[in-house]
């Protein structure tokens, strides 16, 4: 007999819990041998789907689509009232005076930190791009030596690059991405059948989430000193988590 609570964790896994019940979820999740092994089912079948479909490029105007879909996902209204001020303020920006408005409102967005939902909302969107468009690796290697100068000169960071194949996290590369505007080093670790990408990036003073679920991937976020990372994957949030503890114990 299955869980009563499965269309709750069923939910969580979609990223369609509402964060102040997240934790709550993830603790029944924990506690739970049912809805742990239909976490684990679907996160198998979310692997084997996307194994499949990675022997074939998408089409250029399939890739088209979905970023487009996913820019409308991440910037929609949230709500009417939200929707009339945005068009009431496009309407203003372009009359007259108004652009001079708007170039300035246009350059302080720029540097604004995002919010904790729209964090989640980037890396996720940015690791099922790559995971789309076959891009997830742009330098191959398990050697650090190989990965980190890799980075030099075309990101202004250093990441911390390290391998923990002996806990079951094989470095296997690494790219360059970006969390919204903001260029990012992305490693990237074979963990069983699942991917495990560490985004690295520096601190803009944004509040981090914590963690979050979008897309059917979960991310966890921290800060050390001046950078912000986020661990995404499809994996069990419980190994995920695991993962986030290895690095966060090594030098960053």
């Amino acid at each position: 007999m299955s869980c009563p609570d499965r269309l709750r964790t069923q939910a969580f896994i979609d990223g369609e819990v509402p964060e102040a019940e997240a934790a709550a979820v993830e603790r029944h999740i924990d506690a739970c041998a049912d809805c742990q092994a239909f976490v684990e089912d679907a996160a198998e079948a979310s692997d084997a789907i996307r194994t499949r479909a990675s022997r074939y490029a998408a089409p250029p105007e399939l890739r088209r689509r979905v970023s487009a879909m996913l820019d409308a996902e991440a910037t929609r209204p949230r709500d009417l009232g939200e929707a009339r001020a945005r068009r009431s303020f496009w309407r203003g920006a372009f009359s007259g005076a108004g652009i001079t408005g708007l170039a300035a409102s246009l350059a302080i967005l720029a540097v604004q930190p995002p919010s904790p939902a729209t964090l989640v909302d980037q890396v996720t969107t940015a690791h099922t791009r790559a995971l789309i468009d076959g891009r997830t690796i742009a330098v191959a290697s398990s050697d650090h030596h190989t990965v980190k100068p890799w980075f030099a000169g075309k990101i202004d960071l250093s990441p911390p690059v390290r391998d923990f194949a002996a806990q079951g996290f094989k470095l296997t590369g690494g790219r360059l991405d970006k969390v919204g505007r903001t260029p990012a080093a992305v490693l990237v670790y074979q963990h069983g059948r699942h991917e495990v990408a560490l985004f690295v990036w520096s601190d803009r003073g944004a509040s981090l989430p914590g963690e979050g679920v979008r897309h059917g991937y979960h991310a966890m976020f921290w800060r050390s000193g001046d950078l912000d990372f986020a661990a995404v994957s499809d994996t069990a949030p419980g190994e995920l988590a695991n993962f986030v503890q290895l690095v966060r114990a090594g030098p960053e």
